[in-house]
């Protein structure tokens, strides 16, 4: 008995379904995955995964799958981030069909069976298909950014405050500064004379914590040169160390008494670093030893690392990244993860040229590695930059 292959829902149809996600879906992943649902039985139900471009344009973010389990590329081949032409991705011989959208490759198709699937895809409903498919996650992924964007903005009125605040709490701690001296000069008692010298130090502590805050949000997205990762580490660690200690977990430091160069937008690299240190903070909570330790050091192959230790339960957090999950609609955003995004780490740092590792031990806890590689610089760069 011959069997004959079903018959593939009109074009309409398909393409009434696949913009019908634009409506429904609350995230990226959420429309990913219901196109995915949608186009999978123009495969004959082949095991399927619809993955998106990174930063970076060639690393691959999948978003969703269906089937049974298979390693999918998670590199995008040069021939197919330029064209649009499907094939085989050589390290893992699954069948790549770049969706491209606008003259541009957004993401791709993969589909775990080549042969089974290559006749397919020559078909024109099926090419039409993925056309729309394309044209649907090009505008999931620009809502995405324009959510993005919309936090940064925040983001951005919120160190206006804090620019205003710092400077207008600077004026009255000037002032309780000046009547301090005042005191001690007139003052001869012992005891009221050290009362002065603890209010006097903790206003210097106060001093020392606006500055840091005005250092920090301060505007640096220009600088894109040589830095130096001790400096870049040391400010984090300052910025964010008082927190810290005062939440009852200790905070060891280690930095390199060379100057340990890289070549970065500093801006990126210290967001990537501030969000690792509250991942690590976080997970830090509830320990017995609670500890983080913070290590920077040069690797033999010409590498830079900055190692972040906290005294959780040493597995190995995920680093999927949770910015494609942004919610696209009000109603979902009260469901946003409290916890920093790792996989945004591991972008930002792509994006510099280096990249994320994590590492566990139940013994010394989960180890977060953000290694960049060294910047070459002229003899006379010997010295340690703080620019």
């Amino acid at each position: 008995m011959s069997t004959i292959a079903p018959a593939l829902p009109p074009a309409a149809e398909i393409d009434t379904a696949l913009l019908g996600t634009l409506l429904t879906a609350e995230t990226v992943r959420d429309g990913a995955s219901a196109m995915l649902n949608i186009v999978s039985p123009l495969f004959d139900d082949t095991p399927c995964a619809l993955a998106v471009r990174d930063r970076d344009g060639l690393t691959l973010h999948t978003l969703a799958e269906l089937g049974q389990p298979t390693a999918w590329p998670t590199r995008l081949e040069p021939q197919f981030a330029l064209g649009a032409q499907h094939g085989v991705d050589p390290s893992t011989g699954v069948m790549v069909a770049p969706l491209r959208a606008d003259g541009r490759v957004v993401g791709v198709l993969m589909l775990g069976d080549p042969t089974r699937v290559a006749t397919s895809l020559r078909d024109d409903t099926v090419r039409n298909a993925l056309a729309t498919v394309a044209a649907v996650l090009r505008v999931l992924l620009a809502r995405n950014e324009s959510a993005l964007h919309s936090r940064a903005e925040s983001l951005r009125s919120i160190d206006a405050i804090v620019d205003g605040m710092a400077h207008q709490m600077s004026n009255p701690l000037t002032g309780a500064s000046a009547i301090a001296q005042l005191l001690a000069e007139d003052l001869q008692d012992e005891g009221q004379l050290a009362a002065i010298a603890q209010i006097r130090h903790e206003l210097g502590r106060a001093f020392v914590v606006l500055n840091d805050m005005l250092d920090f949000q301060r505007d640096t997205r220009a600088q894109d040169g040589i830095l130096d990762f001790n400096a870049i580490a040391e400010r984090i660690v300052r910025f964010r160390g008082y927190a810290i200690r005062e939440q009852g977990i200790a905070l060891d430091v280690e930095t390199s008494p060379a100057f340990l160069p890289v070549r970065a937008e500093a801006r990126s690299l210290e967001h990537a670093m501030l969000l690792t240190m509250r991942f690590a903070e976080q997970r830090s909570h509830g320990t017995v030893n609670r500890r983080i330790a913070v290590r920077v050091s040069e690797l033999p192959n010409a590498e830079l690392c900055v190692d972040i230790t906290d005294s959780g339960a040493g597995d190995t957090p995920s680093a999927i990244p949770a910015f494609f999950d942004t919610p696209l609609s009000a109603r979902a955003r009260e469901s946003t993860t409290q916890m920093p995004d790792l996989g945004l780490v591991d972008s930002l740092l792509r994006g510099c040229g280096g990249r994320l590792e994590i590492r566990g031990s139940k013994a010394d806890g989960t180890t977060y590695s953000l290694v960049l590689p060294r910047a070459y610089t002229s003899p006379s760069s010997a010295g340690r930059n703080s620019k």
